[in-house]
């Protein structure tokens, strides 16, 4: 791509960026004051009556950002499948998004505070956890913008050993603390990105670009590992790590032991354990590894699909998968398949920010958007798969 052509991709990429940025902070919760300074107070009180008090202009905004930050992502992946676009372009690209997307507030979910509050309850508080919750605290300011302050910790240890070191850092102070949670988040996006370029760069190095592309410019992932970033994220990356040990590096300790980190983050990445030893030690030399993948994939899928059973499609359920599925980015199946549900999570949050809370079928309303995306995808996958065996029965005929 030359100059002037990638300049005017980058420049209005980054409008749309900003403009996630800038819409993110009409999310703030009420009873949150991120900062006494006078003009980001005029700021955030005009971005609250647009979040909060003007639901239909707010839901427009939100529907823009999200339609142009996929059609970015579609297009961007077309320029790297085509060689139009440089490494070194696609890296300015990144950067710009790292830049602007870690200033952003975390709209669109209250976990990070969760999070920081779990932590909290051990650097602050010296207690555990797991037998005592945000409501055990009640002098506490940090919960008058919580939710979900009723339960106590849900994840495995090591997610707590991950997160402590940076609530410490934080020195009890909130802005601080978010901002190192961020920052934290931020490393394991990266992070991701790397081993994924890593994993490729030995079984696929042609698709190197376009698998790291496939997540690194996912508006999904942007939304769920930068802006409202979910522990799924770490259980990723330890999940990929344990890929690139134990699987392209053959090390049967690391493939446990990244399984075990993974799984003592969120838990459903434990299955994957006994996988390796059913495919053989050698899975990269006997041509394995994308049926390996895939089995992967499914396991995982249908444990998500038994999570969205019990609760919500959750959009931040599907970091796994998309990282997962960037690993096959030569299969176009996979890649229909995780179009459709990139799309159809970035639907899901419309029927609340267009109402405001939760009644039934706000719920409804938002399992269908998030529906509809994906069986479009796996239609349109049975319309090819058929045309498909049609053409092949017709050429056998006339040969024969």
């Amino acid at each position: 791509m030359n100059r002037l052509k990638f300049l005017f991709l980058f420049a209005s990429y980054a409008i749309f960026l900003i403009g996630l940025l800038i819409y993110s902070f009409s999310q703030v919760d009420l009873n949150l004051t991120i900062s006494s300074n006078i003009y980001y107070q005029v700021f955030q009180e005009y971005l609250l009556d647009l979040g909060y008090f003007n639901r239909p202009l707010s839901t427009a905004f939100y529907v823009v950002i999200i339609l142009f930050l996929f059609i970015f992502y579609l297009l961007i992946l077309h320029l790297v499948r085509y060689l139009r676009i440089t490494k070194v372009q696609i890296i300015y690209l990144l950067i710009v998004g790292i830049v602007i997307l870690f200033l952003s507030y975390p709209a669109f979910s209250y976990d990070i505070y969760n999070y920081m509050f779990d932590a909290r309850i051990i650097t602050k508080y010296l207690q555990n956890p797991y037998i005592h919750k945000a409501l055990d605290f009640p002098a506490d300011p940090w919960i008058r913008f919580m939710h979900w302050t009723h339960r106590t910790y849900p994840y495995g240890p090591i997610w707590l050993l991950v997160t402590l070191p940076v609530s410490f850092l934080g020195f009890g102070k909130f802005v601080l603390t978010l901002i190192n949670f961020k920052l934290m988040f931020l490393l394991f996006y990266l992070g991701n990105i790397f081993l994924i370029g890593k994993i490729l760069g030995k079984t696929s190095p042609q698709n190197r670009l376009l698998g790291v592309s496939l997540y690194a410019f996912n508006p999904v992932i942007l939304l769920e590992s930068l802006v409202s970033p979910h522990n799924e994220s770490a259980m990723l990356f330890f999940l990929l790590l344990a890929i690139y040990m134990g699987i392209v590096r053959k090390s049967s300790f690391w493939w446990i032991g990244g399984l075990l980190l993974s799984g003592g983050i969120k838990f459903i990445s434990l299955i994957l354990i006994p996988l390796k030893y059913f495919y053989g030690k050698n899975i990269i030399l006997e041509n394995k590894y994308a049926t390996f993948l895939k089995v992967c994939l499914l396991l995982l899928t249908l444990l998500v699909v038994f999570q969205i059973y019990q609760r919500d499609p959750y959009p931040w359920y599907f970091i796994t998968l998309i990282g997962l599925a960037s690993l096959l980015p030569f299969n176009f199946k996979t890649r229909l398949l995780l179009y459709g549900v990139t799309f159809g999570a970035l639907l899901y949050y419309i029927p609340y920010l267009y109402i405001g809370y939760y009644p039934s079928y706000v719920r409804t309303a938002q399992t269908a958007m998030f529906l509809v995306p994906i069986v479009s995808a796996i239609i349109w996958l049975l319309i090819v798969f058929i045309k498909g065996k049609l053409k092949f029965v017709k050429v056998f005929s006339k040969n024969k």
